[in-house]
């Protein structure tokens, strides 16, 4: 497969962050071109992308890969659960870190999109959701966790870390000034605490 051009890459990183700090709504392609260092009027951006609401498809559908990708580490990720939960909260902190600007969009540019909006609810969010209720319920038939409602407890550890994130990502600073290392060690220690057998 060949490797995306660096135009295309910066076009798509230039929209990614004017969609975020504007709206897709407010962002003209002119706007995205003369960011991106074309010339407003040229219509380069059209050599690498058919519309507007392809670039932000493309934002959408980069985070649901890297989603899926978090997903297959996820699977593969069969460590004892005291350091496999510390690794998975810290995974997932850092991949919603690193796309901030993706999930200001996602919360609030996507209504108009119902597909856009209905892969990134099923592909982001439930299927993330699902796997991790798979990863408890494998610690569970292990010993390591006691029985639990797999799915509930999912929601609420993966609810936390996506609200930090996304608190974040909307309002530009942290909800509750905490690094990212002490609310990984208190989301373990209460998961671990509540589900050890």
């Amino acid at each position: 497969m060949k490797p995306p051009s660096t135009g295309r890459e910066r076009i798509l990183r230039e929209a990614i962050r004017l969609f975020a700090k504007r709206g897709y709504d407010r962002t003209s392609v002119p706007d995205i071109q003369e960011a991106a260092g074309l010339s407003r009027g040229s219509g380069a951006l059209y050599k690498h992308f058919p519309s507007k609401e392809a670039l932000l498809a493309a934002a959408v559908e980069r985070f649901v890969g890297e989603a899926r990708e978090s997903r297959a580490e996820l699977g593969e990720m069969m460590l004892p659960v005291d350091e496999g939960s510390r690794r998975l909260v810290e995974s997932m902190l850092e991949r919603l870190g690193a796309n901030r600007d993706v999930l200001r969009i996602l919360w609030r540019d996507l209504e108009h999109f119902p597909e856009l909006e209905g892969a990134a609810r099923g592909e982001i969010m439930q299927s993330t959701y699902l796997a991790i209720a798979k990863w408890l319920q494998e610690h569970e038939r292990q010993g390591e966790l006691r029985a639990h409602d797999s799915q509930a407890v999912a929601a609420v550890i993966v609810g936390s870390v996506a609200m930090f994130r996304v608190f974040e990502a909307i309002w530009g600073e942290r909800a509750i000034d905490i690094s990212d290392e002490r609310f990984a060690a208190a989301w373990c220690d209460l998961l671990l605490r509540s589900l050890r057998p």
